[in-house]
């Protein structure tokens, strides 16, 4: 169960004696159903969930992160961002929100991001391999005197390879069209983001993870954010889970250092 956290996260994962053969989240000694799928969604006896009456699962999360560059007015200041997101898992569609608050230390600018609402929609295309394809909606809760408050669409897709019982790739693209229009000097396009990388999954509990990520701005004549990124996620139990993440910038566009915590629930 715990492996779809995994997949849609890129992150989330007792001892020498703890066998999970099929890395599904249940030990094999208690597992009712061996050798599921890598990308089946399973219940706490380890079978699969498909057919019948639904089940669903749901997590909550709630972070905060530090970074030296105010993305919102593309601009060097000392930001603090708090998010919560939230993740609602039904077979193969998961229902993702997110929305978050920043405050930067330049001209007391504070305020709410957008807020985005995605749907991802799981391809089990084999044993090692799944395919997320998503669709989402970008809502201007962001205020701003730059006109920039319409509606965005954005869809793409994420990927997740099992190389062995203890790494898998990931990765994923999306494109963003936006919608607002040119304000002054401020001239708008439309947007792509990619992001590669690995995790190293020593223990089913924990997991490391290192990514390769560019976003370009919303803003044209901006160079593309690039970010080399380093990630640790523990599952304190069967429903709490933490994660932290380092970003180093590589672009001028990027902030040279961020950081953030975050810790979920899973239901």
């Amino acid at each position: 169960m715990k492996k779809i956290v995994l997949l849609f996260f890129a992150t989330v994962t007792l001892g020498m004696a703890y066998m999970d053969s099929d890395i599904d989240g249940v030990e094999d000694i208690y597992d009712k159903c061996p050798q599921t799928p890598f990308s089946d969604l399973v219940d706490y006896d380890g079978c699969s969930i498909h057919g019948g009456a639904k089940e669903f699962y749901f997590d909550i999360i709630f972070g905060m992160g530090f970074s030296q560059t105010n993305y919102t007015l593309q601009e060097s200041a000392d930001t603090i961002t708090t998010f919560m997101q939230s993740d609602f898992y039904m077979d193969n569609i998961t229902l993702q929100a997110v929305i978050s608050r920043y405050r930067s230390d330049t001209q007391d600018s504070s305020g709410w991001d957008d807020t985005t609402l995605a749907l991802f929609y799981k391809l089990p295309l084999s044993d090692t391999f799944s395919l997320n394809l998503l669709t989402a909606l970008v809502f201007p809760t962001y205020k701003s005197s730059y006109g920039n408050e319409a509606l965005d669409y954005r869809v793409g897709f994420n990927f997740s390879y099992l190389v062995d019982e203890k790494n898998y790739l990931f990765g994923g693209y999306s494109y963003t069209f936006v919608n607002d229009s040119d304000f002054g000097f401020i001239t708008y396009q439309n947007t792509k983001s990619l992001h590669v990388g690995i995790t190293h999954k020593p223990t089913l509990q924990k997991s490391y993870t290192l990514s390769y990520v560019i976003n370009e701005s919303i803003y044209k004549n901006i160079t593309a954010i690039k970010t080399l990124g380093a990630g640790y996620s523990l599952d304190l139990n069967r429903n709490w889970f933490v994660d932290a993440c380092y970003d180093y910038g590589l672009s001028d566009s990027a902030s040279k250092h961020s950081f953030s915590l975050s810790i979920g629930y899973f239901f």
